[in-house]
């Protein structure tokens, strides 16, 4: 008898929903930029992301942040914040909890 035997392999990293192309360029600095911070809405992503952002201001001259929140931590950005985010944001900053 010959069984054969098959494993699937799924992977986690799914589909980027932006081509690389549609991304802007990364800022050659941080000084006068607009930050976005997308936080994930896992716990202590808040926490951290403000950790993380009075660091940038203390060492960067960041003119402005737009914050925004996930809806819910398994679910991705709501095509509204990407949009807003992608369009008055020098760079993006996402963020995780634990």
């Amino acid at each position: 008898m010959n069984e054969e035997i098959y494993t699937d392999v799924i992977s986690p990293a799914g589909i980027p929903r932006i081509p690389d192309e549609a991304l802007k360029p990364r800022p050659e600095a941080l000084e006068g930029a607009v930050l976005g911070i997308l936080d994930n809405n896992k716990e202590f992503s808040d926490w951290v992301l403000d950790r993380v952002l009075e660091r940038l201001r203390a060492s960067f001259g960041i003119k402005e942040v737009v914050q925004r929140r996930k809806h819910h931590l398994a679910q991705a950005a709501s095509p509204e914040i990407i949009e807003e985010l992608h369009a008055c944001c020098d760079a993006v900053l996402v963020g995780v909890g634990h």
